[in-house]
Order: C-alpha cells, then structure tokens, then sequence
C-alpha cells in the first residue's frame, strides 16, 4: 500500500472505517492475530508466544475534520470543528461531506460585509459549508446533523520527489511506517494498534494498551514543523531534519532509556534525527505514560499540521523507516528500568 492511499482515505475520529478496511486488506500474511475491538481499533500481533520484551507500536488512524452540525433555511451547513482544526485556516477550501462525499465549499460573508471586523476574524459560527442545496430540507436530507466532514485535498509529490503534500500525514504517515515494519519478522513479539480517537483525547490508545499490556511502547506520529519564514529562526522541528525524538511535551516525559536506544538506532542506521523542539502538543504517548508503561515517540516533521493540506519530507519518512528497523533490530539491548 502506498502512503497516498492511506491520505485518500477518509475517517474523522470515530469514522475509521475506510482506513481500518484498506490495512485490513493489505495485512502481512504471517501476522499471528488482527483484531477489531468495540471501539474500533485495529490491533495486530505477529510473533505471539515469542521470548519477549512485548513491543507495542501506535499509529491512529483518524484524522481531524469537521462535523455538520445544523442547516439554515437557505440551505447552508453549519459546522464545528472535528478535532484540533482552526477556524482561520479554512475559508475557501473545497471539503468532502458524508459517506458518499459530497462535494462542498467552506464559506463566510465577504470581508466588507462583516459588520467592521478584521479579515482574520474567523469564528466557527460565521463559517458554514455550501453544498448546493436549494433549501433547509435538501441540505438536512443530504447532510444530517453527525455527518462527517473531510478536506478534499490531492497527494502531489513535489518535482525531484523530495516532499509530498496531502492532507492527513497526522497520522497517516505514523500508519504508514507502522505497516512497513509489520513486513519484518521479528523474534519478539510485536504488537501494532492502529487507533481511533486519538484527535479527541487519546481514546483509542488508552483502550489498546489495556488490552496489550506490552513492556514497551513507541508512538509513531507527525509533529508540527516551524521552518517556516514567519517561524522565530531555530524555534522549530525542521522538515528535512529527519524524524524527531521527543524528551519532554505536554503530555510526556519520555522513558530515558528508550529515547536514547532510538537516538542510538539513528546513529547505528546512518541516518539524521532531531530532537523535538518545544514543549507543546502531545501523543498517544500521554496515555501509555498515564498508564504506566514506557513510552517514547517517533514523530516525522510536518509543515501545517491540522490544516486541509500538509507537507511532509519523504527522506525523512525513509530516515525514520530505517531508524525504526534498526531500533527493533536491537530491542533487547534497551535496559530495564530500575
């Protein structure tokens, strides 16, 4: 499977199914175990009974979006936001609505309209999304109130393919790197939870470890990149810097020991690392650390994050491959905490 399949998908939080179906097809045929639990996610198991340490792998599958919310009686939707999404970074943008994808487009009065207020000003409750609907009852029989609403962005690959932009890395690139390192055998046993929730508070992880129980946990995910021109110079995680480790964020404190076996991989591969920088944000390695268990996570640089349309480096994806593969290599040399 590519990783422009996986962006293409559809699933706000709650609605994976279209990602959940495309792993489930594409599965290696040596994996021991794939289950779907009630909350629907994907755990996967290759090697079950194998000498340990039980090694966990997390990548949610949701992505964030909007959710119709109500309809005018011209025929608009009223909208809220699914997920992490601003209100600013919208307007305009063409969108997806419902399980048969209806094509739509975000809108707001225009500027000189808006009663004096700044372009910028941007509130959900003067957005909505126009899908052609003549009327109150056309647009609530196209689009109940819950319907989810998804970005209608295209892959492109830059030209010289060093850069892909899509909407969804966060976390499908995660998704991706994790079935990737399924394609391995390892001598361990190697759990992957493809999660669900994790937009709207690290649900989906928090039922996986439960079920799981591994001895330890790395979290593949997409961080915010502040590379950009309006960025203080040397305040961010760089694209093309290769994948970043995380010592500290607002949800975690990484496990020492396992931040520095990945640090080591990455030198032992060849390949460039970056620490994370910043302390904002979080992962599902917020709910593993809640839990007790030893977390550390694996995150690729991502320009945009929680925008319609993301950039990511595609180096930096295969620098974060290899830095995982080596790591996995070697898991058995992590020490254990005391």
């Amino acid at each position: 499977m590519e990783l422009k399949d996986l962006c293409l998908a559809r699933g706000t939080s709650g609605r994976e199914e279209q990602v959940r179906a495309l792993l489930l097809a594409d599965l290696p045929p040596d994996v021991t175990s794939a289950d779907v639990d009630r909350l629907g996610n994907l755990i996967v198991t290759q090697g079950q009974g194998r000498p340990g340490p039980r090694v966990m792998l997390l990548a949610h599958m949701d992505e964030v979006g909007l959710m119709v919310a109500g309809h005018t009686p011209e025929g608009y939707l009223k909208i809220r936001p699914w997920g992490g999404v601003l209100p600013s970074v919208l307007p305009g943008k063409s969108v997806h609505v419902g399980p048969d994808a209806l094509a739509g487009a975000i809108g707001r009065a225009p500027h000189h309209l808006r009663r004096g207020k700044a372009p910028a000003e941007t509130p959900f409750e003067e957005l909505y999304v126009d899908i052609g609907a003549e009327g109150e009852k056309a647009a609530r029989e196209a689009a109940p109130v819950g319907e989810m609403i998804t970005f209608a962005t295209s892959y492109a690959v830059a030209p010289g393919g060093l850069t892909a932009m899509a909407k969804a890395f966060d976390d499908r690139a995660g998704v991706y790197l994790a079935l990737e390192l399924l394609r391995h055998s390892w001598d361990f046993p190697l759990h992957v939870g493809f999660t669900v929730q994790e937009e709207v508070g690290l649900r989906g992880a928090q039922v996986a470890l439960r079920a799981v129980r591994p001895d330890l946990v790395i979290v593949l995910e997409a961080t915010a990149a502040a590379d950009t021109p309006d960025a203080p110079a040397g305040h961010g995680t760089a694209v093309g810097g290769g994948p970043a480790l995380t010592a500290l964020d607002r949800a975690t404190l990484a496990d020492e020991e396992l931040r520095r076996a990945l640090a080591r991989a990455g030198d032992s591969a060849g390949v460039p690392w970056q620490w994370r920088r910043g302390i904002g944000g979080g992962n599902e390695a917020g709910a593993a650390w809640l839990q007790g268990y030893r977390a550390a996570a694996v995150s690729l640089p991502c320009r945009y994050l929680h925008a319609p349309t993301s950039l990511i480096s595609l180096q930096d994806l295969g620098a974060a491959q290899s830095l995982l593969l080596r790591f996995l290599e070697n898991v058995r040399e992590v020490r254990p905490n005391v």
